[in-house]
């Protein structure tokens, strides 16, 4: 974590108490949610990103890969979130919306899984404020990084070697995203087809 960053808004573990979800109000916190996640598209549309599906946000880079963003909720309702993001090739087929690299913002901060408090207003504004600047810190940079194929070949190969001495291997996708790449074998076809296979929004800007 850099000395300009501090986590601020997480909370200590992603599921509260019984005791912790009786002293929370679930409509002020799902309205302070539903303020926030506003103030939050609206920085990412700034941003070149569109809105794909309730709190999911797409951008398609300049080697025709999806860059995703998504927020997701606890789903047993202790009011608190977590921040996905992946990269997907539209060279590679997919028969359904699928991630070839994913992964949570909290490993690209510090190396573990964060998740953030939105209880009450005050919570839920600090921590989309402090996911804003992550995204901003981290997040916006590391997909830059990765927008040439120099870059994705290093990190699939990397990978691929990770997987290989736990007796493991890269997925089908990222191991022909990789072929791709190696031998320059690009096909635009597959491009439409897969933004189509995606639902993806029409005017998905690059």
């Amino acid at each position: 974590m850099t000395k300009e960053f501090t986590l601020k808004g997480n909370v200590a573990s992603a599921i509260r108490s019984d005791e912790e979800l009786a002293l929370i109000d679930k409509d002020i916190a799902d309205t302070a949610f539903k303020v926030q996640i506003k103030a939050f598209a609206e920085f990412l549309k700034q941003k070149g990103f569109v809105k794909f599906k309730s709190n999911s946000f797409l951008r398609r880079n300049q080697l025709e890969v999806l860059e995703y963003i998504d927020i997701q909720k606890e789903r047993y309702g202790s009011k608190t979130f977590t921040v996905n993001y992946a990269l997907t090739s539209l060279y590679v087929p997919h028969s359904f919306f699928s991630f070839d690299i994913s992964e949570r913002l909290g490993n690209l901060i510090c190396g573990k899984d964060i998740w953030w408090d939105y209880s009450n207003e005050l919570a839920a504004e600090e921590s989309f404020n402090n996911i804003i600047e992550a995204i901003d810190s981290f997040l916006l940079p590391w997909f830059a990084e990765k927008d040439n194929a120099d870059a994705i070949k290093e990190m699939l190969l990397s990978e691929k070697k990770k997987r290989e001495n736990y007796g493991g291997r890269l997925s089908d996708s990222q191991t022909y995203w990789l072929n791709i790449i190696e031998n320059n074998t690009w096909n635009n076809e597959l491009v439409a087809a897969n933004i189509d296979t995606f639902k993806l929004p029409k005017k998905l800007i690059r």
